[in-house]
């Protein structure tokens, strides 16, 4: 058996969602993680991306308990610019990117690189949040279960903590730096799409998702996902969302309009896709009034963006800076 070679990307952006900490430790799940992984170790190189926020101290540390771990700098203190900066370093047929603040499950790089027979660009995992508290288990459902697999395998999407590229696939397409933090994975996916890759599901590559929800985080996260979402419309240069049109002719009006379509898109996936999701047909009402509750804290972010720049220009350039 052929095995590709592997470069995983930890990114140290995550650490703003929490309680500053020393960065080894914030990173030690992940990296050890990583390195209790069933694939051939001698195959696996990870990268851990820092910024000039970062403390030299703190690398050295991260180097002193890690030595096998490469570090590589950002240009800038962006989650988007640290994943770029991973990719145009790693050395491996494969990029696997992995965010600072989840634990991979063992047999994760096995699963992801399982799938990728020829003409397979990438391969989506699957991510929940950890623990079994309440909170941990409906935001799962909110946050990650829009990730599902077709009948023929292929994913509805990728989330940037479990996903598996093509080296030059990546390389190819960037992620767009010019979004502050959230829709990046949206956009490239649609992107790649477009361009005619092939991305795969592949569900039993888990990953465990750091409790950034902790109290009213969710609302946090999600009025920061509308707000974000702005953005993502605005560089949206080859206009490959369905939204993209409809945003820059219609504004705050297209951003109802699509927050509707998303609640219906939400009911029509838990109804079809629960068993994949993990949801019971007992317990849809709740997660159904859950996803409604999102998706209108989104709105509001959408609404807050467009309202404090109206007049934006919006950007066309086809290729991420």
């Amino acid at each position: 058996m052929n095995r590709l070679s592997i470069s995983v990307i930890i990114e140290t952006i995550t650490r703003d969602d929490y309680a500053p900490g020393a960065v080894a430790d914030d990173l030690q799940g992940s990296i050890e993680a990583v390195r209790r992984q069933t694939y051939p170790r001698e195959l696996i190189e990870t990268i851990v991306v820092v910024d000039q926020m970062f403390d030299r101290r703190d690398a050295g540390e991260v180097l002193r308990r890690h030595p096998s771990v490469k570090l590589v700098e950002s240009p800038e203190h962006n989650y988007f610019a640290a994943k770029n900066a991973g990719a145009q370093a790693a050395s491996g047929s494969l990029v696997v990117l992995l965010d600072g603040d989840c634990e991979p499950a063992a047999d994760w790089l096995e699963m992801l690189a399982s799938r990728f027979e020829p003409g397979v660009d990438a391969v989506a995992g699957r991510t929940r949040y950890t623990g079994n508290s309440l909170g941990a288990r409906t935001f799962s459902v909110s946050d990650f279960s829009n990730v599902v697999g077709d009948e023929t395998g292929a994913a509805s999407g990728f989330n940037l903590n479990n996903v598996a590229f093509r080296r030059e696939v990546l390389l190819a397409h960037p992620l767009d730096t010019r979004i502050r933090r959230n829709g990046g994975c949206y956009l490239l996916y649609h992107q790649l799409r477009a361009a005619g890759a092939r991305i795969l599901y592949e569900p039993r590559a888990t990953v465990r998702h750091g409790l950034d929800i902790r109290g009213f985080g969710f609302v946090k996260k999600h009025f920061e996902r509308g707000f974000d979402g702005v953005s993502v419309y605005r560089v949206d240069g080859g206009a490959v969302l369905r939204g993209t049109r409809l945003f820059r002719r219609f504004g705050v009006l297209a951003l109802v309009a699509l927050a509707c379509r998303r609640v219906v898109l939400d009911w029509l996936r838990l109804l079809r896709d629960r068993r994949q999701i993990g949801v019971s047909l007992s317990t849809l009402p709740y997660f159904a009034l859950v996803t409604v509750m999102t998706r209108f804290i989104e709105l509001t972010g959408g609404v807050t963006a467009l309202a404090r720049s109206p007049r934006a220009t919006m950007v066309t350039a086809a290729t991420p800076r």
